[in-house]
């Protein structure tokens, strides 16, 4: 287990789902042995109207997480976990065949609850990690976003004015470059800037948007799927601090890189 969590929301069956998630679990050598994986689901009790907690449960949630994962010795990794359609769920890689110890502190803490566990037969080590927790690229900016947008909240930005916002997309081919320009500036983005170096093709775009979460997670969900259709790389974003009682802007430089 590491230090790196982090949140995002996507969505499964199509039902909104909140996903906790450690990003670099096997950080030790004792790591590797731990090849099961095990699952613990348990039925919210007071879900909300999206199936997610409420603060009330999640709350109490959050205290029975910690009573089990202090119970659960070294040979249990915690992984991430699943918050979708009124249940939570645990996900847990260990050594041990049989999940009865996970089972046997379960009964102890979760005694108000309705739960299950079962084992996770993955087709080869860490696939369901990989494939189904593991934020998609898309999710992975959304990530960024959150982060990006409460530091512009924290320098006084209340969000409430549209402003440019530049991009940076990159490419290994003119051509896919000149593809993707030609279909981002029929959606009125302005082509900024464009390097090329070692065969490598830097773009920078701009669009004037707003960047409150939700409207910013739409604009890099776009690109992102626009520079995977021209076989390229989105990387990030950045825009000016709007502090309106000072009555000036400061640029503030990108807090966030995708991960190649």
């Amino acid at each position: 287990m590491s230090d790196n969590w982090n949140t995002y929301f996507t969505s499964i069956d199509d039902k909104p789902a909140s996903i906790l998630l450690d990003l670099e679990p096997w950080v030790n050598r004792s790591d590797e042995m731990l090849i099961h994986l095990y699952r613990l689901s348990v039925t919210l009790n007071e879900p909300n109207e999206n199936g997610l907690t409420s603060n009330m449960e999640a709350s109490i949630l959050y205290d029975i997480e910690d009573s089990i994962h202090d119970s659960l010795d070294s040979n249990y990794m915690f992984v991430g976990r699943i918050t979708t359609d009124g249940k939570r769920e645990f996900f847990y890689y260990t050594d041990h065949v049989d999940g009865s110890k996970l089972e046997n502190i379960a009964e102890k803490f979760l005694e108000n609850y309705k739960y299950s566990i079962n084992c996770i037969e993955e087709q080869k080590p860490r696939a369901f990690y990989h494939e189904f927790l593991y934020p998609n690229k898309s999710e992975w900016h959304r990530m960024g976003n959150r982060e990006l947008v409460d530091k512009l909240i924290e320098l006084g930005d209340n969000l409430e004015k549209s402003r440019s916002v530049n991009h940076w997309i990159y490419f290994s081919s003119e051509e896919s470059c000149n593809y993707f320009k030609e279909k981002v500036q029929k959606d009125r983005f302005q082509i900024e800037d464009q390097v090329i170096q070692d065969d490598k093709y830097s773009l920078r775009i701009s669009r004037n948007d707003f960047v409150q979460l939700h409207a910013i997670n739409e604009v890099t969900d776009y690109l992102v799927s626009v520079a995977q259709q021209f076989h390229g790389d989105y990387d990030g974003w950045e825009t000016q601090v709007i502090k309106e009682q000072e009555g000036f802007s400061n640029r503030l430089k990108r807090l966030f890189k995708s991960k190649k």
